[in-house]
């Protein structure tokens, strides 16, 4: 059996919606960093909360978390909107240094996710 494999634009996938595995709608995809060694994507930045972009938190989220609902071109996450409201993120003017591996794996073990580098 052929495995065909999806290559999408990245600046396709930005703003698409994310919701939670209830359906619940959470957020939009605000941006996905590539980590320009390896090519491959290091995290999406996940916008949560706010009015029209204003006051909404971000999250770096592992691409590993997120899956693909191709029928509703959507993305879906294992998380609460509640959950989301108590977990640390941060704000357009402060983006956090994924290049700090100590933060990296922090954010990859809060999201239940295995580290890409490892």
């Amino acid at each position: 059996m052929n495995k065909f494999r999806r290559t999408l634009g990245a600046t396709t996938l930005i703003h698409d919606k994310v919701v939670n595995l209830s359906g619940q709608d959470i957020g939009r995809i605000e941006e996905l960093m590539i980590d320009v060694t390896t090519g491959r994507v290091a995290y999406a930045v996940l916008s949560f909360g706010g009015f029209m972009g204003i006051g909404n938190k971000l999250f770096a989220l592992p691409w590993s978390a997120l899956t693909v609902d191709e029928a509703k071109r959507r993305f879906v996450v294992n998380v609460t909107r509640e959950s989301l409201e108590r977990m640390p993120g941060f704000d357009k003017d402060h983006w956090p240094d994924l290049n700090d591996l100590e933060y990296a794996t922090g954010v990859y073990r809060q999201w239940g996710a295995t580290p890409y580098w490892t």
